[in-house]
């Protein structure tokens, strides 16, 4: 019987809504089996065709004679990218599939074409030790080669730098050494229409050869955009099928711009030294000494390692003897650069899933919160940048976009005004607050907790001021009574200073910006202990 797919829908722990995806199944066996995750731009706007993919995959997988599960997850909306609340819907989605069919975790693989593809060169790039192969089509995966006579395809303000590398895989090639990479793109493929440079993909395949990674290029000769032809696709598919994750490597490398995605199989980087830039951590083990050389990393962990003899490590050039790493150990640099061992005590520092930047508030719940205690006119400004932040979020997807083409989402942030908030709300939400102590009612409660003040005409953080008549400031902080949250507060001088910023795209800043009218006065990110 030819197998039917169909749509499944999963409870994401985000907001507590239903959130569809398309899957198909060569059968419904207690076998583990291998699940081909394709991505798509299109998925969320019509789902049936989301279907009709994934039944034409898992046909691909039984002419290769194959069992096989396919999913095509919606990423929240054409124009996500499948980042930020994108990935989370990928990785719900996943979880949610392994409950209905049996997934051999080992053999998880992800393709897609365009923003497909570009997608997929985001998730193994931010997730290396989740899947055990990639075929991405015509991806786009470095934003420097957006370009056009006059300069980048979009416009890029030098705030918004430290995001994009994040977000570009060309940044953090190096976690690709476990995922071996069919990469397929057109000879004539250039910027025009919704097409993607061919360059993209040639540079990565020669930072791949660089580095001696696993991996196929395939440029198929006298074709633009639609490389994707019937007979490629069925060649990537069956190879997909034949990849498998190396669970227990001996050597590990992982980059990083962020502590949201900061862990590679037995190594995992818990501060940086200097935020907005790369972090790297080369390690590698031979008999019993692990080598481990690091830039730009402050606290990291490693293990549990597969090894059952305690191990000498060489941590860039230091030596820590007898170390056993058949359990995790935390190290960390002091300030005369040298390691030593912990565990250590993180709380009311930067440390994972509460660092920054302001795009980190886009992976759990979050909620606007304008301000209403204060005069009319506060209220009448707070109300109205929040709920254009709403909407603002929405059509541009926070700033970020697929190339030069921006890409509405279906995400969709509550706006509660300050009275309105309930306990519920408070500990579980990661809160934007639009006003300032006297005319929000939350901030007015944390008034002093927070290193942030305001006065005539100016605004106190971290020993500096900021002056001028219609000075503002967006910035986030650990939220003062629940840790693992954040606060972020979009406040100013006069009760329409905030308006300046409604253009603000907010995936793309850092931890702070400060600006006064159209001048932008400062920007930057916050040291681990969230000062300057």
């Amino acid at each position: 019987m030819k197998p039917v797919g169909q749509l499944q829908y999963f409870k994401s722990k985000v907001d507590d809504k239903l959130y569809p995806y398309a899957v198909c199944a060569t059968d419904t066996s207690d076998d583990p089996k291998p699940l081909i995750v394709e991505i798509s731009p299109g998925a969320w706007g019509n789902l049936s065709a989301a279907v009709a993919r994934t039944e034409t995959l898992i046909n691909m997988a039984q002419e290769h004679g194959s069992a096989c599960v396919a999913l095509r997850p919606t990423g929240r909306g054409n124009g996500s990218v499948y980042q930020n609340y994108g990935e989370i819907d990928v990785l719900e989605a996943i979880e949610h599939i392994a409950t209905i069919y049996a997934i051999d975790h080992n053999r998880i693989t992800v393709t897609g074409a365009s923003m497909g593809g570009a997608a997929t060169w985001y998730l193994i790039s931010h997730y290396p030790d989740l899947f055990a192969g990639a075929v991405p089509f015509c991806g786009y995966c470095d934003h420097q080669l957006w370009e056009k006579p006059g300069g980048l395809t979009f416009h890029m303000h030098q705030w918004e730098e430290a995001s994009w590398k994040s977000r570009s895989a060309a940044f953090t090639v190096e976690n690709l050494r476990h995922t071996p990479v069919w990469i397929v793109h057109g000879e004539w493929d250039r910027a025009v229409g919704g097409g993607v440079p061919v360059e993209h993909s040639r540079q990565m395949a020669k930072k791949l050869a660089t580095l001696g990674y696993t991996h196929k290029y395939t440029e198929v000769p006298e074709t633009g955009h639609g490389c994707q032809t019937l007979e490629i696709w069925k060649q990537t598919t069956a190879w997909l099928l034949e990849q498998r994750k190396e669970r227990y490597p001996k050597q590990v490398s992982l980059a990083t711009y962020s502590l949201r995605h900061n862990q590679s199989y037995w190594v995992t980087i818990d501060q940086l030294e200097v935020y907005g830039q790369r972090g790297l951590v080369e390690a590698k083990l031979a008999d019993s000494v692990l080598q481990v050389q690091t830039e730009n990393v402050r606290t990291l962990s490693i293990g549990p390692i597969d090894h059952q003899h305690l191990i000498d490590l060489s941590l860039d050039g230091h030596i820590i003897e007898s170390v056993d790493l058949q359990k995790q150990e935390q190290f960390q640099r002091d300030q005369r650069g040298d390691w030593t061992i912990g565990p250590f005590n993180l709380f009311g520092q930067k440390r994972p899933q509460n660092t920054g930047p302001i795009s980190d508030l886009f992976y759990d719940g979050l909620l606007l919160v304008p301000g209403t205690i204060g005069t009319k006119e506060e209220k009448f400004f707070n109300t109205w940048v929040a709920d254009n932040a709403a909407t603002y979020f929405r059509t541009r997807n926070g700033g970020v976009h697929r190339g030069g083409i921006m890409g509405e989402n279906e995400v969709e942030i509550p706006v509660v005004p300050d009275t309105e908030l309930n306990d519920t709300h408070l500990q579980e939400k990661n809160l934007l607050l639009y006003g300032t102590y006297a005319s929000n009612a939350v901030l007015a409660a944390w008034e002093g907790k927070l290193p942030l003040t305001f006065s005539n005409q100016a605004i106190h953080i971290g020993g500096k001021s900021y002056t001028g008549d219609r000075v503002a400031i967006l910035a986030v902080f650990p939220h003062p009574d629940h840790p693992h949250r954040y606060v972020a507060i979009h406040g100013g001088v006069s009760p329409d200073a905030v308006t300046w910023g409604s253009h603000l795209d907010m995936q793309l800043l850092p931890d702070y910006i400060v600006y006064c009218g159209g001048e932008t006065l400062d920007w930057g990110f916050w040291s681990n202990e969230w000062d300057f």
